[in-house]
């Protein structure tokens, strides 16, 4: 029997800032979690990882650090395929809260940082591969409604099967819980259970280091 071929589209900064910011199971394997997801007559073909490339800023500079030892990481698996977008960095002026409160515009000047891409070009991709006919499951890590429409097309137009992964207590947006076929919540205990090995060698020898800063659940 066929089996269903399935990919994976993974928000990234969706699933940091909904299941692992302040918790210790940021080293998250992908493919080995997508993989323990599936459903019997299912096979995964790729998992595609959409982020943007944090810009090593003079406050913390850390950060980008950790993303560019965790996507080297990810890019030791066959099965993945990272897309990266960037950070827009721009001074602009926004209303001070406190004044604001008290019907008061008073203007002040911020750095304002920005992610560009991102969701645009995982919604684009999506609709893309479901229009050439690359999928019939698609695995959708994002409760964003930006998605909404690319979840439609590949739902209605390109008569394909999609599946929402999300927080445990995300709040399933309405278009993209019409249209999902299932929805799989996204526990600690599962996470925790799909980790990278601390070090991990790659095929030319050299060996990534978790960084240490993600032993804790602080960062």
């Amino acid at each position: 029997m066929t089996k269903q071929r399935v990919i994976a589209y993974i928000d990234g900064f969706n699933l940091f800032y909904s299941s692992l910011k302040g918790t210790k199971n940021k080293w998250l394997d992908l493919v080995s979690l997508c993989e323990a997801l599936l459903k019997p007559n299912q096979e995964l073909v790729v998992v595609k990882y959409f982020s943007a490339q944090i810009a090593s800023l003079h406050t913390k500079p850390e950060k980008a650090l950790r993303q560019k030892i965790y996507l080297e990481a990810l890019q030791t698996s066959s099965k993945i395929e990272i897309r990266l977008g960037y950070f827009s960095v721009h001074k602009t002026k926004m209303p001070l809260a406190k004044d604001f409160d008290e019907g008061i515009l008073s203007l002040v000047e911020v750095i304002k940082t920005e992610e560009k891409g991102t969701d645009v070009n995982l919604a684009v991709q999506m609709a893309v591969d479901a229009m050439q006919d690359k999928f019939d499951y698609a695995m959708l890590f994002s409760n964003d409604s930006d998605m909404s429409y690319s979840v439609q097309i590949a739902v209605n137009d390109c008569k394909k099967k999609v599946g929402l992964y999300i927080a445990r207590d995300a709040i399933s947006h309405k278009v993209l819980k019409e249209n999902a076929c299932y929805i799989r919540r996204l526990t600690q205990t599962l996470l925790a259970s799909h980790q990278f090995p601390d070090e991990i060698k790659t095929k030319t020898g050299r060996v990534i280091k978790k960084p240490k800063d993600w032993r804790s659940a602080l960062y």
